[in-house]
């Protein structure tokens, strides 16, 4: 072991700086050595070509070609929050607050004249309801009052805006016995 000596990493790292900065310098050189007579300038453009090269070059269009003429916009929703035509004269009334499910059916009054109902709303009020009531906030209206259910015609929008009418009932809820 007397005449080898290792190599430490020391030496090969300072190798490779010394490599990376010699290549590096070697690629600045060979731009410098650039001759000037190699360098062509451009002579300046006469004003009679510039006027020809000025006028507007007409393109003729290349392949497919969109127009939305008579076409309705892809990114505007079908049915507008504002396409109920619901008459803005006439103030909703407290019935008209709350959508169906949340009305609670608490008594039925069958006897002389129209059948009357009492439902409790969400706000804790109770109101009563007679055949021709509007109730709901889908415009409907009370059509008949039976022993066991209140009986509504509702108006539903579809996506189109296309306007069908559904029947929904308020039903008595089951009477628990002790």
């Amino acid at each position: 072991m007397t005449g080898r000596r290792s190599v430490g990493p020391h030496c090969i790292a300072w190798t490779l700086l010394l490599i990376f900065l010699l290549v590096g310098c070697a690629e600045d050189s060979s731009n410098s050595q650039v001759p000037a007579a190699a360098k062509k300038t451009k002579p300046p453009v006469k004003k009679e070509q510039a006027e020809v090269v000025s006028e507007p070059i007409e393109e003729e269009p290349q392949g497919f070609v969109y127009s939305s003429t008579g076409r309705r916009d892809p990114f505007e929703p079908l049915v507008q929050k504002g396409d109920r035509k619901q008459n803005t004269t006439i103030p909703l009334t407290p019935l008209q607050r709350f959508d169906l499910s949340q009305y609670r059916l608490q008594a039925v009054l069958i006897g002389k004249g129209a059948p009357r109902a009492m439902v409790g709303a969400p706000d804790g009020k109770t109101y009563i309801l007679t055949p021709g009531i509007k109730i709901g906030k889908r415009e409907g209206v009370v059509k008949e009052i039976t022993r066991e259910s209140v009986l509504i015609e509702e108006m539903h929008y579809d996506m189109v805006g296309a306007v069908t009418r559904k029947l929904a009932t308020i039903e008595m809820p089951e009477q628990k016995s002790f």
